[in-house]
């Protein structure tokens, strides 16, 4: 699947076809453990998110170390690369198959993107120097992050083209990394104390810290519609990190079988995660699948 026009047929056939037969949600008993998934002769793999129909949006690099969006449907690869851009990355999808992310363009400017019916919609955080787009759910609601005319991380909402910028409280640093049907938000933030990296949730309107026991960093990537949220956590801000899930308040570690390093990016209503990981060659792979 080597272009964009191939992918959108792929991604319509596939919806069509997912409506009509889609089954309940498997347990996690009933899922496959967690699987590699690799861009055929790319040199790094990451998978960012995944919808209830199982399809996996993510990025890879190819042999000149340029990345490439994609959309893995029933293991076939579709590409995803915005229209005159150098790099395009793949984020989030939701599951009317609606796909968000971020672009470079050739004077080096990251823009937001939203890919929609077939459609590309380039989104910009008005007064951003930077926009990065994470995540949008069923409703259309999208987050995100852009940076100021200083160079400061912000999160933001994007709500039927209406933003909202958002910081942490005490921040110098914040990211909107997810958001679920229920409006309900999570992302990363660095205090202003110590600098050091924590998740959150913003549910209702009311901010909580997410920290992993023992860590010195805590990131919340994704929130899925039982509030089941997934990320990474480590002892240095130079890693190596492990992923996590947390469900209520039990944090439970994920690390890819024989990895040095493992991050969760994602995951969907069912808790089928995908993410990466890094072999013992210091090779970048994606995954999906149930620890």
């Amino acid at each position: 699947m080597s272009n964009f026009t191939t992918l959108s047929r792929l991604l319509g056939c596939f919806s069509l076809v997912a409506v009509l037969t889609l089954a309940p949600p498997r347990t996690r008993a009933q899922q496959n453990v967690l699987v590699t998934v690799d861009v055929p002769n790319a040199t790094e793999t990451d998978c960012n998110d995944i919808n209830v129909f199982g399809v996996v949006v993510g990025f890879y690099a190819d042999s000149s170390a340029v990345d490439h969006g994609f959309a893995l449907v029933k293991g076939t690869f579709g590409f995803i690369n915005f229209p005159h851009a150098t790099a395009t990355l793949a984020y989030g999808i939701n599951d009317k198959n609606e796909i968000v992310g971020w672009y470079t363009d050739f004077e080096k400017i990251t823009h937001g993107f939203l890919l929609s019916g077939g459609t590309f919609t380039s989104i910009d955080y008005p007064g951003g120097t930077l926009t990065n787009i994470w995540s949008i759910n069923n409703a259309g609601e999208m987050v995100g992050t852009y940076t100021d005319s200083s160079g400061v991380y912000h999160g933001f909402t994007d709500v039927g083209g209406t933003f909202t910028s958002f910081d942490a409280p005490n921040s110098v640093l914040t990211e909107m990394t997810g958001i679920n049907n229920k409006g309900h938000i999570v992302g990363i933030f660095d205090d202003s104390e110590t600098v050091s990296e924590h998740g959150f949730e913003l549910i209702n309107g009311k901010f909580h810290q997410i920290n992993a026991p023992g860590a010195t960093v805590t990131a919340s990537d994704r929130i899925n519609d039982s509030d089941e949220i997934v990320g990474l956590w480590g002892t240095s801000t130079s890693g190596p990190f492990s992923g996590y899930t947390r469900v209520g308040t039990t944090f439970t570690t994920v690390m890819y079988p024989g990895s040095t390093e493992t991050r969760v990016r994602g995951l969907n209503n069912a808790g089928t995660l995908v993410g990466r990981y890094t072999d013992t060659n210091g090779v970048i792979h994606g995954y999906m699948g149930t620890p």
